[in-house]
């Protein structure tokens, strides 16, 4: 039950509801729906993830816009497959969803609108450790979608993070777990907080029904975003070299802010403890 508390909360509530209100026991409608779920879990294909291997001479922030640092080197690890699903969304014109879903199925997600009347104008995907606000990297992208995190995590990270926070964590999944489903397959998507309340779907994404998230900042992204503002207007005038330089600065700076800021927290709970 403890376990279940972090893992799915309402179906820890169903069994100990049905329990109590049948002197300790589980009924056999209930038994055999939970036997259900588990046959279904085990029933599900998944494919097997490429090999991590570093690709020597894929670390090239000035040509590609893409600097990770889930490895020391920075190389890629995997390439990304191609899949046909992403062939027949180009006609769809950049589909929400894989599958055609039912109106209840879909999610009030409002889209950023990025200016594309300038030829130049893109946008910067980062990655963030949501416990301790370490950034891992960025790529440069037009508009930020399903895309973004999915490829980039499966080409720079060997194993895959336990909890993702997005704002669009549901359109995330579905599409994370119709490719590569093998390295996806225990990973659990949440709606970071600020974005949630705009969402109508699941409350499976929802961060706040589980227990140990509440020192999880999953508002990192949005912090960072004024903590950059500093360099918004010249990087408007940078070349592609340059504005990597810059923003490979900004963020060795602040994720040693956020080192020297865990450690003074650690030396202080040290001497707490003698």
């Amino acid at each position: 039950m403890a376990d279940l508390q972090s893992i799915c909360p309402e179906v820890r509530d169903l069994i100990n509801h049905s329990a109590t209100a049948n002197e300790g026991k589980l009924p056999e409608d209930i038994k055999s729906f939970l036997l259900h779920i588990c046959q279904l879990s085990e029933m599900l294909e998944v494919n097997t993830p490429a090999e991590a291997v570093p690709q020597p001479g894929s670390y090239n922030p000035e040509k590609t816009g893409t600097a990770y640092y889930f490895n020391e080197s920075g190389s890629t690890l995997r390439k990304v497959h191609q899949f046909s699903m992403d062939d027949d969304q180009k006609s769809k014109k950049k589909a929400d969803h894989d599958d055609q879903t039912e109106e209840f199925e879909r999610c009030n997600k409002f889209f950023s609108k990025v200016d594309t009347s300038s030829p130049f104008t893109s946008t910067l995907f980062l990655w963030f450790c949501a416990d301790h606000g370490h950034c891992y990297g960025f790529h440069m992208t037009t508009n930020e979608g399903r895309k973004d995190p999915s490829p980039s995590l499966y080409s720079y990270l060997e194993t895959p993070p336990d909890d993702v926070f997005y704002d669009f964590a549901c359109g995330l999944q579905e599409y994370c777990l119709n490719r590569e489903s093998g390295y996806y397959k225990d990973v659990r998507f949440f709606h970071d907080i600020f974005h949630g309340y705009s969402h109508k779907c699941s409350s499976a994404y929802k961060s706040s029904r589980l227990q140990g998230f509440e020192s999880v900042n999953s508002e990192v992204c949005e912090q960072f975003n004024t903590y950059l503002q500093c360099i918004k207007k010249s990087a408007r005038q940078m070349t592609m070299s340059h504005f990597c330089c810059y923003v490979q600065f900004f963020l060795h700076a602040w994720s040693e802010k956020k080192k020297n800021t865990y450690q003074r927290k650690l030396n202080v709970a040290l001497k707490g403890s003698d």
